[in-house]
């Protein structure tokens, strides 16, 4: 799980643009490119006579500086020290904790949070960054405590709609995801995550056309994301609508020409529909690109077995279906229908 955009924008400062004749204390704490401003913050550290609040400033643009580098030690040093200098720290401690975050120090991450927390129980950002924390900690019940307070702070944020939206989904608490990608969705109505997402809500209810209306709307709006197209064609096909499904499933192949599993799922549909040889052609090229799914093996034997391929050619199928490392559900699946045909098989004479 990544840490949401909004916790590294966080360590950004926003602040007024550089102009040559600002000090280096200015210049350090001015938007621009790093390389320019962290030699303005290390002059501007050098100064004697700081005062340790305006140390602490300067401290913390220059860690949200060398994060851009991705210097991250470095900045959590820089960090540090402001919090020395300025143990009350409200941004500091945010920069701290969204750092630790990154770079997977999460139970520190959730400390910092919880501090910023105990001085501002409404601060969003910290809600925010705590709730991500928690989910990397399997407490999706305290994400969802985090989220709510966040969301009462900010009613209008769609992002906080989206990420609460989500644990309610991996939850498996759909109708209540809706609910909130709906609020997502009103306040961004070009926020294609929270479409997909409540997308896949609509499918784990069993609203296929719900699911692909939506799926239709997303596809305007990113015609250009494959995982949309996935998506619409299982509403499709669980909606009788065959060719649909087929054809998205072409677009999943087209744009993503190097990975083999969309040739083998539209080589499902195509021997589902009874275009075997279609089918075959899809499984071979996906194994060509690397594939040894249990469901490529499995799928391309019943496709044998449509053909009357010699029984030895089918078996031996079945086999590698059977010894295939299985990496999803479906995968599961193909090896124990797999092996059950190949117990049928070895009983007839």
């Amino acid at each position: 799980m990544k840490a949401p955009a909004l916790v590294a924008a966080g360590l950004i400062l926003a602040i007024s643009p550089l102009s040559a004749a600002e000090s280096d204390t200015q210049a350090c704490t001015t938007t621009g490119e790093p390389d320019r401003i962290l030699p303005a913050c290390d002059r501007a550290l050098a100064e004697p006579g700081l005062d340790a609040r305006t140390r602490a400033k300067l401290l913390i643009a220059r860690g949200a500086n060398l994060i851009k580098k991705q210097k991250f030690s470095d900045a959590l040093n820089d960090f540090s020290a402001a919090l020395k200098l300025d143990p009350g720290n409200v941004d500091a401690l945010l920069a701290r904790a969204d750092t630790f975050l990154m770079t997977g120090m999460v139970d520190k991450a959730i400390a910092d949070y919880s501090k910023v927390i105990e001085k501002d129980p409404k601060n969003v950002r910290a809600h925010m960054g705590r709730a991500v924390a928690w989910q990397f900690r399997q407490k999706p019940e305290n994400a969802i405590k985090d989220l709510d307070v966040a969301i009462e702070a900010d009613p209008k944020n769609a992002q906080l709609y989206a990420q609460r939206a989500g644990i309610l989904l991996r939850m498996n608490r759909p109708k209540e995801a809706i609910n909130d990608f709906n609020q997502a969705i009103f306040a961004d109505p070009n926020d294609i995550d929270a479409r997909e997402g409540r997308a896949t809500a609509w499918m784990r209810l069993g609203e296929w056309a719900n699911a692909a209306n939506n799926l239709d709307v997303a596809i305007r709006l990113r015609p250009d994301r494959a995982s949309l197209y996935e998506k619409r064609a299982r509403a499709n096909w669980r909606l009788g609508r065959k060719e649909k499904a087929l054809a998205d499933l072409g677009m999943v192949v087209r744009l993503k020409p190097d990975h083999p599993r969309p040739r083998v799922d539209r080589g499902i549909v195509r021997l589902r529909m009874g275009r075997v040889k279609d089918a075959l052609a899809d499984f071979d090229a996906a194994e060509r690109m690397g594939d040894d799914s249990p469901s490529l093996h499995y799928f391309r034997a019943r496709a044998y077995e449509q053909l009357n391929r010699p029984k030895k050619q089918i078996v031996t199928e079945y086999e590698r279906a059977v010894k295939a490392p299985a990496s999803t559900m479906a995968d599961a699946r193909a090896k124990m229908e797999a092996d059950a045909r190949l117990k049928t098989l070895r009983t007839v004479k």
